[in-house]
């Protein structure tokens, strides 16, 4: 390795940076002192959270507004992360859910949409993330977003467990593929979460919801943070492959 690209900027792309588990994890891996693009549909969101990066003393040059479902423009928001450096953190934290549905009562539409937005879009990511990835120096990581709906079942969320199911197996194959490439890929997969629709119950809902969690609380997003930017850190150098549940014992 040359003097330059040892000394080569380290960046980290975050999809789906919008919401509350992707905020966090940008500002965890900004606190680790990579240079941050943070991805996601939400521009005023974006703005915002680079705002704060940049006011937090993180290196955030650009937060990018795409759709995930767009192949030619998530490609695009891959490469102008790379073009900051080298492409050393790649995380993907897409996804969207739906009512609870049987499957047999589920429109073909809403499926199709469900597997495209979360499973589909990370697909590609992974794809653009690993070329860009082979090309930079240094340790590389790749943290997908699953869920425990991922590792179990999920009553009535048969589109999303799939597609979450869809992204372990991805992880754990795309980790052997790239393996002796030196690209580290693993996933997280969150139980209850204070995030997303749960935030908008009320107190007492999401109470109960933290009860049936051996621990006794929902998770935060902070804890789901701390544990990607751990998997995408030089700490977990030997781990790969691996899906970290972060749910406070529920899975077990």
């Amino acid at each position: 390795m040359n003097q330059e690209s040892a000394s080569a900027t380290r960046v980290a792309i975050v999809l789906g940076a919008d919401g509350r588990i992707g905020n966090a994890i940008c500002h965890a891996l900004g606190a680790d002192g990579l240079t941050t693009v943070p991805c996601a549909r939400d521009a005023a969101a974006l703005e915002k959270l680079r705002s704060e990066l940049v006011a937090a003393g993180a290196d955030c040059p650009r937060a990018i507004a795409v759709d995930a479902t767009d192949d030619v423009a998530l490609a695009e928001a891959v490469a102008q992360a790379a073009s900051l450096g080298d492409l050393a953190v790649a995380v993907n934290n897409v996804g969207r859910g739906h009512q609870p549905t049987p499957l047999a009562d589920m429109p073909l539409a809403e499926f199709d949409s469900v597997m495209a937005v979360t499973f589909r879009s990370v697909a590609v990511a992974v794809r653009e993330e690993v070329r860009a990835m082979r090309a930079a120096s240094g340790p590389r990581a790749i943290v997908m977003v699953s869920s425990t709906a991922g590792v179990r079942g999920a009553p009535g969320m048969a589109a999303y467990a799939a597609a979450k199911h869809a992204i372990v197996g991805l992880t754990r194959t795309t980790a052997l593929d790239e393996a002796r490439a030196g690209i580290r890929v693993n996933a997280v997969a969150p139980g209850p979460i204070e995030s997303g629709t749960i935030m908008k119950q009320d107190e007492s809902v999401r109470e109960r919801v933290g009860g049936y969690v051996p621990l006794g609380r929902m998770g935060t997003p902070t804890e789901v943070a701390a544990a990607v930017a751990w998997l995408a850190s030089p700490a977990a150098a030997y781990v790969t492959g691996t899906v970290l549940t972060v749910d406070g014992g529920r899975t077990i």
